[in-house]
């Protein structure tokens, strides 16, 4: 096990999520064995945090002795992230029987499908409500740090659709809080906002569009494939503390 820069493993990992998740001006440290990787993250749009926030990356039999030696300096992280297929080699104190199981999916294909009617939305009073009714665990709120746009559709007046996009460190933009209003589903309206923010994204530096989508929303991740986007981890996640 070594202890390396953020910014080394940055720069060298052969890990995407490292390289577009992982700003190394927010990031404290990291630690590496072979292809195995860990690195406490404080990831902006989840803003201050009151423990460590630990991603663990790489394959299992690797990931598995180099989590054991870094839960000897974090015995129990706040928040803890790691490669699905090496869940079951946590150390103890950081598994979680209820942690979400999650994809995360990447594309630089620029989708085709013109958009007009998604509009920027973020000054509207009832973006809110419409994550309320239709998303109520959203990661992204109106007042979530790092937000770049929230773009919608507005039908007679009404926020009936919305999505945001936070853009990363290295220019990768990241969709997130994609939501329809439960009466409006099944009209095409999250496929118009995925494509517009998809759209929106790629025009960053590293024309990189990113998105997290639980596993079990099939519906999502068939739409969320149609614009190019692949899986490229699956993770488990878990709030420990």
């Amino acid at each position: 096990m070594q202890e390396i820069s953020v910014e080394q493993l940055v720069t060298t990992s052969q890990h995407r999520f490292a390289r577009h998740q992982v700003d190394p001006a927010i990031a404290p440290r990291a630690w590496v064995a072979g292809a195995a990787a860990v690195v406490e993250n404080h990831p902006r749009w989840t803003g201050p945090s009151p423990g460590p926030q630990l991603v663990c990356l790489g394959p299992a039999e690797e990931l598995a002795p180099l989590m054991d030696g870094v839960a000897a300096l974090h015995p129990r992280p706040w928040r803890i992230t790691v490669e699905a297929a090496a869940y079951d080699a946590l150390p103890p104190g950081w598994a979680h029987e209820q942690a979400t199981r999650w994809d995360w999916m990447l594309t630089r294909d620029q989708p085709a499908e013109p958009t007009p009617q998604v509009v920027e939305v973020g000054d509207r009073a009832d973006l809110e409500a419409l994550l309320d009714a239709g998303n109520p665990g959203s990661f992204a709120r109106s007042d979530s740090p790092g937000i770049e746009a929230w773009l919608g559709v507005v039908e007679d007046d009404r926020l009936v659709a919305a999505g945001a996009l936070n853009r990363q460190h290295d220019g990768t933009g990241q969709l997130r809080g994609i939501t329809v209003l439960p009466s409006e589903e099944r009209r095409g309206l999250g496929r118009l906002v995925s494509t517009a923010l998809t759209r929106r994204a790629l025009a960053g530096a590293s024309g990189t569009a990113s998105l997290g989508v639980y596993t079990d929303n099939a519906p999502a991740i068939r739409l969320y494939e149609r614009l190019g986007y692949r899986t490229v981890h699956t993770f488990r996640s878990a709030v420990l503390s």
